[in-house]
């Protein structure tokens, strides 16, 4: 009995254990997104900054090239190394741009990696409750068409939590009429929620 109980608590801790670990190496996945997206957010400022330093010290150059010839220059060349000075600033501010450029999709893509992980990890906890998400797309004559979420009458372990509609996000889901072509978000018990997805998925049947 003892023996048996010994296990028990072994096979607890062992658990136990490697739940801590997992977290923690989640939160330290997490932090180092969180830092990496940061230092891109201080890239993207310093490249900005830089530009707008370039630009004004051309700026200054140019005001006193045009204040010491007193405006004689407004309708003729600038001087050639006044014009290099600008070639050369314009070639360095477009250079910043473009790596300005590559910050974003790099932000985008550390973000998208986030999102990814945490659906993963949201379909693994659901799961391990009997539980699941559908995404699923509004045919044409279906029941659901024309009725509120509250008119669904869904069971009360599942929910719909998000209306897709074109390219927009409809925030007040639960008073809009739903229509042909609109995606639904379903969250709720595997088996309950089975028995509802004819309400978006078959066509009403006619009637003699």
């Amino acid at each position: 009995m003892t023996v048996e109980f010994l296990r028990r608590i072994r096979k607890e801790f062992t658990l136990t254990a490697r739940g801590i670990h997992e977290t923690v190496l989640a939160i330290a996945e997490r932090v180092n997104r969180k830092v990496q997206i940061l230092k891109l957010h201080w890239q993207a400022a310093s490249l900005c900054d830089e530009i707008e330093r370039l630009q004004q010290h051309l700026g200054a150059e140019l005001c006193t090239v045009l204040a010491t010839h007193d405006g004689g220059l407004a309708h003729a060349a600038l001087p050639g190394v006044t014009e290099q000075r600008v070639a050369e600033t314009a070639s360095r501010v477009r250079a910043l741009k473009k790596e300005l450029l590559q910050v974003d999709p790099r932000v985008r893509q550390i973000e998208s990696e986030a999102l990814r992980e945490d659906l993963l990890t949201l379909e693994r906890d659901l799961f391990l409750r009997s539980a699941t998400i559908e995404r699923l797309r509004v045919v044409q004559g279906a029941p659901a068409i024309g009725c509120t979420v509250g008119q669904l009458g869904l069971p009360a372990s599942v929910r719909l939590v998000m209306v897709l509609r074109g390219p927009s996000l409809v925030l007040s889901f639960d008073t809009v009429v739903l229509r042909p072509g609109d995606t639904v978000i379903l969250l709720g018990l595997r088996e309950e929620l089975k028995a509802v997805l004819p309400i978006f998925l078959e066509r009403k049947r006619a009637t003699a």
